[in-house]
């Protein structure tokens, strides 16, 4: 097979960023051919920007001059299901940027667009692919930490990334804000929390952006066999990106930004033991920061991006399993939707109170 026809749609900053570089590192697999924006002056600074041979600014000229094998969509998410499935009309096999869409519904015609046309449909939640994560997973499936039986997550957004733009597309979003950081602790909850029975969320608002709904919110998502407890807040002046999982031999603590894990054991509080444990937890960040210096050097892929797109590449070329399916996408939509429903009621109730 020779290389794959790339065309992006969407020329933000996640495709600048994230997916055209990962495309562009692909170079042995695909020729990225297109880029596609509404705003025809921005997809033609982009084009020029990345070398991209061709612009448009709209999908079906593209889709019938440029013949694309994949199309990724990096645009809003209520965007999303109009142009995959006119994509997959097309016969071109399709990446989303997260979250999969704005409801189940659109979920739905997607699939179903992608059954119907036999191509491949594929969501990026590349937290999942995150060295650490996939160490991670591979740890408690092989039952190094003993039995799972519970996790943290913590993700904090910076307020001048998102809310302090009272333009920002992430405002129009069904819930605010949170529709756009809750699917990463979504997807990352569902590799390890079977079955959800629960969904329980309390929101907040804390800063004083009249546009802004909420900021600041714990969920709790209850499955058959653990509970994921969730802290999301866009409050803060820093970021951060951590996610804890207990077993009842060991935990392990994943630094998503510092690309570390730390599988920890602290028996009780005597002074030997707590001397032990710190200088185990030491050698780990020792260790896992010259191992990621070497990686960094070697060019080894550290980014979710770059390594879920790639997987998904390969997943056409030589027909291996998808990253995520879509049907994963639709299961993080479903949660979000409960989350957002919840959040409604909420504000209904405050509002009314």
């Amino acid at each position: 097979m020779g290389k794959l026809k790339v065309a992006v749609v969407g020329a933000g900053f996640v495709a600048q960023k994230r997916h055209i570089p990962a495309f562009l590192r692909l170079r042995k697999y695909v020729s990225l051919n297109a880029v596609c924006d509404l705003n025809f002056g921005l997809a033609k600074e982009v084009a020029k920007k990345f070398s991209i041979p061709n612009a448009y600014s709209n999908l079906s000229e593209m889709l019938s001059k440029e013949h694309p094998d994949i199309v990724d969509v990096c645009t809003p998410p209520g965007a999303h299901a109009s142009v995959a499935v006119e994509a997959m009309e097309a016969g071109c096999h399709v990446l989303l940027e997260k979250p999969m869409a704005s409801s189940l519904a659109d979920c739905d015609k997607m699939i179903e667009a992608s059954k119907k046309n036999n191509v491949k449909l594929s969501v990026v939640h590349n937290q999942r692919f995150y060295p650490p994560f996939l160490k991670a997973e591979e740890l408690v499936k092989n039952g190094a930490i003993g039995e799972l039986t519970g996790m943290r997550i913590i993700s904090l957004t910076p307020r001048e990334e998102y809310l302090v733009h009272e333009k920002h597309w992430i405002h129009k979003l069904p819930g605010g804000v949170i529709g756009e950081t809750g699917p990463h602790v979504i997807y990352m909850s569902l590799v390890f929390v079977k079955n959800v029975k629960n969904v329980e969320v309390i929101a907040r608002k804390i800063t004083n952006y009249p546009w802004v709904l909420y900021d600041d919110y714990r969920i709790e998502i209850e499955g058959e066999n653990i509970t994921s407890s969730i802290i999301v807040s866009h409050t803060n002046n820093y970021t951060a990106s951590k996610v804890e999982l207990f077993g009842t031999e060991y935990s392990l603590e994943m630094d998503l930004q510092s690309m570390l894990l730390i599988r920890y054991k602290r028996n009780n509080l005597k002074p030997v033991n707590i001397a032990t444990s710190s200088i185990s937890t030491a050698w780990q960040i020792m260790k896992g920061t010259a191992s990621n210096a070497l990686k960094t050097i070697l060019g080894r892929k550290m980014l979710g991006h770059d390594i879920m797109i790639e997987k998904f590449v390969k997943s056409i070329m030589y027909d291996q399993p998808l990253p995520v399916t879509p049907e994963e996408g639709k299961e993080t939509i479903k949660v979000l939707e409960i989350i957002v429903d919840k959040i409604r009621k909420t504000h209904s109730n405050n509002s009314s109170g």
